[in-house]
Formats: C-alpha cells, sequence, structure tokens
C-alpha cells in the first residue's frame, strides 16, 4: 500500500508540482485534525492517505487547465471537477488502496448538498473527506495561486468559520480553529 501511495504522489508531482505539493502539506494537517477529533488510529492514518491522495484524479487534468491564471469557463471547470471520479477509478484498481476510493471522490462534497460529483450532504459525506475538504480548503486559501494571492490565516479562519454549516461540516470546522 505505502509503496502504491508513493509512486502515485511521485507521478502526480511529475505531472504537477504545485498540486503535489499542496497533497503533501494536506496529510499533516488531516492526520492532526483526525487525531484532534478523537478517531481511533487507522481513521487517522486513513484521513491522512485521503489527503495525499485526494487529488491524484488531476493526473487526467492538462497542466495547461491546473495553471490557467484566471476563471475557467464551463467546460475547463467541467475538465476540472472530473478529477474527483478519476481519483476515485485510479484507486479503486489498485488493491490496498480502494477502500479510499469512496471518499477520494467526496472531497468536494458539501455539507449542505452543493458540492459535486454526487451532491451527497452532511453525514452522507465520509468524515475523512469531510476533514480533507476543511484542510484542503484552509490550505487554498492560505496559498498562493496562478489567479490570486493568498489569504492571511486571519480572513481564511473566518471564511471556514463562515462556511461551517453550509460548506463544510461545523463540527471538523470548530476543531480545526481550535488546533490552528
Amino acid at each position: 500500500m505505502v509503496e502504491a501511495v508513493d509512486m502515485l504522489a511521485h507521478e502526480l508531482r511529475l505531472h504537477h508540482a504545485p498540486t503535489a505539493d499542496h497533497s503533501h502539506r494536506l496529510a499533516e494537517h488531516a492526520r492532526r485534525l483526525a487525531e484532534a477529533l478523537r478517531l481511533d488510529a487507522v481513521e487517522c492514518v486513513e484521513a491522512e492517505l485521503v489527503a495525499v491522495l485526494h487529488d491524484v484524479g488531476k493526473l487526467a487534468v492538462d497542466p495547461f487547465i491546473l495553471d490557467w491564471p484566471g476563471p475557467l469557463d464551463e467546460r475547463q471547470r467541467e475538465r476540472l471537477r472530473r478529477h474527483t471520479i478519476e481519483g476515485e477509478e485510479m484507486l479503486a484498481a489498485i488493491a490496498g488502496l480502494e477502500h479510499l476510493a469512496g471518499a477520494v471522490r467526496a472531497t468536494h462534497e458539501a455539507w449542505d448538498g452543493s458540492g459535486y460529483p454526487d451532491g451527497l450532504r452532511g453525514d452522507q459525506i465520509p468524515l475523512t473527506a469531510r476533514i480533507v475538504s476543511v484542510v484542503d480548503a484552509y490550505d487554498a486559501m492560505t496559498s498562493q495561486r496562478a489567479y490570486r494571492r493568498p489569504l492571511t490565516r486571519r480572513e481564511a479562519l473566518s471564511r471556514l468559520r463562515a462556511g461551517a454549516g453550509r460548506q463544510f461540516d461545523p463540527r471538523v470546522v470548530g476543531c480545526l480553529l481550535g488546533i490552528v
């Protein structure tokens, strides 16, 4: 299993280094958040692995789209959104990682059902995916992007707080606010 994760992480680094860097930053945060939520050891490791692999489906997305400097058009946005499904399909085909496939697919679902790809809501979303969603958003907001400057830590936390109960699991956001 570790070899498969390392191989996928390496392929993602070759394909798009900023995405790989982002995924590795999330791994530590997701594990710490899972521990703060008092999940068992296996669930903590799974949260870490889902974080590392949450964007593996971007291997199927042209880096040109990943580095696009402005708003994506509808076709580009749909192409990018398919990365959750493609990530699930990749993991489902790898022995030892198939149990992570559903959580990877669900990392862009929203607490209120407005996310993608399936419109899952609340507890229908695997807890590891809810954890990764929160740390993903925090890292995305506080990191430099091709299309915008990073937000301050205070502004990012304010936006997470505002999104609790809509985009994010309020319990997971509350826990993150307690440890950041």
